[in-house]
């Protein structure tokens, strides 16, 4: 058969084209910076809410400490303290702090058991104190404060 194709030519082939490049995975995917993100944030909040309780603690313990009659009279009013964790972690019961403390008359060092009076104050309970002069003075608590107790004690 002579004569026109009856269909027109056929398209041309389309020349091979090179495969597009994959994209570039990236170094540090986002969903690891989101977690990273959340965990630093849980840890920023759980510090935050531990100093935050720390500080009230040490509030409470100054003002029981500034409330003993003993404290008073050696070291004054109570102008610094700061937790000693070489003294805390040398005595023997568990629920002893040691706190330097830095007052009006003087300064030493304050070994004693806190407990808890209620939501906004903390009790002094038996302790000592150590004046930095050398001298050693039994804190006993209000309660335990009897007749025996030696109120003209000597601080100097």
């Amino acid at each position: 058969m002579q004569g026109p194709a009856p269909f027109p030519a056929p398209p041309p082939i389309p020349a091979p084209s090179t495969p597009a490049a994959p994209k570039p995975r990236r170094a540090f995917p986002l969903w690891l910076g989101v977690a990273l993100g959340v965990v630093l944030g849980v840890v920023l909040m759980v510090g935050g809410f531990a100093w935050w309780g720390w500080n009230l603690f040490e509030d409470q313990a100054t003002a029981a400490m500034n409330a003993h009659p003993v404290i008073q009279r050696c070291i004054g009013t109570i102008e610094h303290t700061s937790l000693d964790l070489s003294a805390t972690g040398d005595d023997p019961r568990d629920d002893a702090f040691g706190f330097r403390v830095r007052g009006t008359r003087g300064s030493g060092l304050v070994i004693a058991v806190f407990t808890t009076a209620d939501a906004d104050n903390e009790a002094m309970e038996d302790g000592e104190l150590r004046l930095d002069n050398g001298k050693t003075i039994r804190l006993v608590s209000d309660e335990d404060d009897d007749d025996d107790h030696d109120p003209g004690q000597d601080c100097a």
